[in-house]
């Protein structure tokens, strides 16, 4: 199985070939098949809490554990985030981003397994530790190789599967703990990484990190094997190249960093993703996934069926998320980003507002159709943009020589927002209650989604090389002339 594999995914050593013709697009998907099955583990980190914790406060001959000691448990994997993120622009760009991504898989096997065999409640949070630091390390790492070696007109498509992948693992994970013990869902979570590991350990390297290290002529063997060798590609290719040999001057590296950061192309679209991700979190989308089993027990009103609506509203996110995969093609990251920002803060602040009415008697019970049908359209319209585009843009809005800095800031601030929405939501639902909660997150997205109408451009169709050139320049007039290479 390994040669046949091996054969298909076999660098040409020439450009001559038939297959190297191509649009590369199936290529593309099998290797970004590989990052696929990473983010499901990162999804499945996320959503295993929702498992754990309802076991865990019902396991008979175990400790009572206090509400704190639980929070640790869902926030754990969200702390580390933080560290995971720290050191993923460096390594993606020491050692390559697929090579990362494959030392990657090998501590996110280990920290399942240590969860899965973990005798006590320490260790556990040991393995959610490791789990959360993989989580972290892959989220600037996924979006950029997955924008490098797909083309633009494929690469809005490739990057949404990244969130889309994120959505069905913590539906599997969710399905897992549903019908087995925790212990037995950790392990089979595990294989996610493995499998992705397989796949990347056959798989060319980017073209652009190749180009940066100067190995032209691999590059080129990657860039054909991944795009094909079109007119248009091959335009792509050549520019790429010549932007990479005016920057081949020599000079320090904090000299370098200090140009790089100081230039519009890296500082304008930082603070666009900064605010983008950090908007994400505060809409409440991963408080959803880490007490879904508690949340839902509130909007039923009682203990029955709460896993039924969790995998329910699982499979809902994931059916949103393939029409984003969809939209993103037709329509662009703008209107989509807009549209999902508003309709995100009316759903939450009508949530809000009925279980306030409920709350206050002046609505004598909860009807799980109004309170599960108001859930519903958060998860399909948050889905549709809130959720996935920063995850999408990451990967694209950087120029290439700031890709690892820009991205591993961004999502080290998302990592942070993370962690403080999961750790702090408990505590939110206990004091200002559901309603408040969920007013809050309502109020947060308006805020955001004023923030990205005024500033978030769209990228669908670009190249990386054209969208570098639009926060470069404020205008489109000097990016006029990419435009005639532009599908």
């Amino acid at each position: 199985m390994f040669t046949l594999i091996r054969q298909c995914c076999d660098v040409p050593t020439g450009i001559e070939r038939d297959d190297c013709k191509s649009d590369g697009m199936s290529q593309t998907a099998f290797v970004s098949m590989g990052s696929f099955l990473l983010s499901f583990s990162a999804g499945a980190t996320a959503g295993i809490s929702a498992i754990i914790i309802p076991q865990l406060l019902h396991e008979e001959g175990r400790h009572k554990y206090s509400t704190e000691m639980m929070s640790w448990v869902a926030a754990m994997s969200s702390l580390a985030l933080l560290f995971g993120n720290m050191i993923s622009g460096y390594l993606m760009e020491r050692f390559g981003r697929r090579m990362s991504q494959i030392i990657l898989s090998i501590f996110y096997i280990s920290g399942w397994l240590i969860i899965g065999f973990s005798t006590n409640i320490y260790f556990m949070l040991v393995g959610r530790f490791i789990t959360g630091f993989c989580q972290g390390w892959l989220g600037p790492l996924g979006p950029v190789f997955i924008g490098e070696i797909s083309s633009p007109a494929y690469r809005g498509l490739f990057l949404a599967g990244l969130s889309l992948s994120i959505a069905s693992g913590v539906f599997m994970s969710h399905l897992f703990g549903t019908f087995l013990h925790w212990s037995h869902a950790s392990i089979l979570c595990a294989l996610f990484p493995l499998l992705g590991c397989v796949t990347l350990y056959f798989s060319p390297e980017s073209p652009s990190w190749l180009a940066s290290k100067n190995d032209i002529d691999k590059c080129k063997k990657s860039f054909y094997w991944y795009r094909g060798n079109s007119l248009v590609m091959q335009n792509e290719l050549d520019k790429m190249l010549a932007e990479y040999e005016k920057k081949k001057e020599v000079k320090p590296k904090w000299e370098t960093l200090k140009d790089n950061i100081q230039k519009p192309e890296f500082w304008k679209p930082l603070c666009i993703m900064i605010v983008f991700f950090i908007v994400t979190q505060l809409s409440g989308i991963n408080v959803i996934c880490a007490y879904t089993t508690d949340i839902m027990k509130v909007l039923i009103g009682n203990n029955k069926n709460t896993y039924t609506a969790m995998l329910a509203t699982d499979i809902l996110r994931v059916v949103a998320l393939i029409t984003a995969c969809i939209l993103l093609r037709r329509i662009g990251r703008r209107p989509l980003a807009i549209f999902s920002g508003v309709f995100t803060t009316l759903s939450l602040i009508t949530l809000s507002i009925y279980l306030y009415l409920v709350e206050k008697r002046i609505i004598r019970h909860i009807s799980p159709l109004i309170s599960l049908g108001l859930m519903a359209i958060y998860i399909v319209v948050s889905n549709l943009g809130i959720s996935p585009l920063p995850w999408n843009m990451v990967g694209e809005v950087f120029a290439s020589e700031t890709k690892g800095l820009g991205s591993g800031i961004s999502v080290m601030m998302t990592s942070m927002a993370f962690f403080g929405t999961v750790k702090t939501a408990p505590a939110m639902f206990h004091s200002i209650g559901h309603h408040g909660t969920y007013l809050f997150y309502g109020l947060s997205t308006l805020c955001g989604t004023v923030f990205l109408y005024f500033f978030l451009p769209e990228t669908r169709g670009k190249t990386l090389l054209q969208i570098a050139e639009h926060f470069r320049y404020g205008n489109k007039e000097k990016s006029k002339e990419s435009n005639n290479h532009c599908v």
